[in-house]
């Protein structure tokens, strides 16, 4: 199980990847943000090397986003 406690420099990759997609895809930040968590936190349940979560929940909501 991955831990939920994530290093400073994670959280902030987090937040400057959530403001980019929420830009490119015009959409609120927020939502971007909720959407990022809830597949971070999908991904994170079953990963066993969690160093490119990060990247691969932006993809997963770029894809999601584009679709609506």
């Amino acid at each position: 199980m991955a831990s939920s406690i994530r290093p400073l420099s994670s959280r902030t990759h987090d937040r400057s990847a959530t403001e980019a997609i929420a830009k490119e895809t015009e959409t609120d930040v927020e939502v971007v943000r909720e959407i990022y968590e809830q597949e971070l936190s999908n991904l994170a349940s079953d990963a066993k090397i969690t160093q490119y979560l990060g990247v691969l929940a932006s993809r997963r909501v770029r894809m999601l986003l584009r679709r609506h």
